[in-house]
């Protein structure tokens, strides 16, 4: 492998982790939100407006919070294996 595919593999993989959290940080409130909402606050637990659309918040933000957490403990913790020299 020459050094330009390499380099093409690294920026490939940054790109698919960058996207993968960005879609887990953007989606996954938003389906927690509404799910929550339909399914759990205002179908199962006949919640009213209110309650049911704050609580679906609280949902939310929760899932942005742990959306954020993985990203920032995978940002912290490094690469998975350090790279290895090839001559």
């Amino acid at each position: 492998m020459s050094g330009k595919e390499v380099l093409d593999q690294r920026d490939l993989s940054v790109f698919t982790n960058v996207f993968f959290y960005c879609f887990n940080i953007i989606a996954l409130p938003v389906a927690s939100f509404f799910l929550s909402k339909t399914l759990v606050f205002d179908g199962l637990l006949q919640l009213t407006q209110t309650k049911s659309s704050v609580c679906s918040a609280v949902t939310a933000v929760v899932a942005l919070h742990l959306a954020l957490g993985l990203y920032i403990y995978k940002a912290y913790s490094g690469p998975d294996k350090p790279p290895s020299k090839r001559d």
